[in-house]
């Protein structure tokens, strides 16, 4: 049984802070809960943060899956796309989000601005982040909220990072 940080992965599925299954298909050159517990333990007190973030919840499968794209991480597009399906988005949302068309009529100003903060945030070196940002997403969250969505952002960012780098690669998305 796989252990991180001196803890079974059992009991952290029990805890709820990993999720049976979420990490059974990867096909990765290192396996970075065995090379590195400790630090894969704290990646994974963060991810059980951010998964109790009460925003929007069909928004939070979008900008995940829209980070996924934007850094071209198929583990993770893979993923998120499951996870929008689950969570019921309808299908038009995902497809504009794939296609990276974030500013199509179908989303609202609020998804607009935030999935415009969430490029902006994860592709750090092409954009900054202005007060104008940061002004036009307090229009829709709490200054609680928006650190939030940064550490949610900053969250997705790591596990692409992981995934790419240690060689996950996700199967092609079957929408039937």
């Amino acid at each position: 049984m796989l252990q991180i940080g001196g803890v079974l992965m059992k009991n952290l599925v029990l805890k709820g802070i990993v999720k049976a299954g979420s990490f059974m298909n990867m096909n990765n050159r290192v396996n970075y809960f065995k090379v590195s517990p400790v630090g894969m333990e704290n990646v994974m007190l963060q991810e059980k943060y951010v998964n109790k973030i009460t925003m929007d919840r069909k928004l939070i499968p979008l900008v995940k899956l829209y980070i996924s794209v934007l850094n071209g991480c198929s583990y993770c597009i893979e993923l998120h796309y499951k996870e929008a399906v689950k969570k019921k988005v309808e299908k038009k949302y995902i497809e504009n989000i794939i296609n990276l068309d974030i500013e199509n009529e179908i989303f609202n100003n609020k998804e607009k601005t935030i999935l415009l903060f969430s490029k902006k945030l994860t592709l750090i070196t092409e954009h900054s982040i202005s007060d104008e940002d940061y002004l036009n997403m307090r229009k829709y969250l709490s200054e609680k909220e928006y650190i939030d969505f940064i550490l949610l952002i900053n969250q997705v960012n790591t596990w692409n990072r992981i995934s790419i780098g240690s060689g996950n690669i996700g199967n092609e998305i079957d929408d039937r």
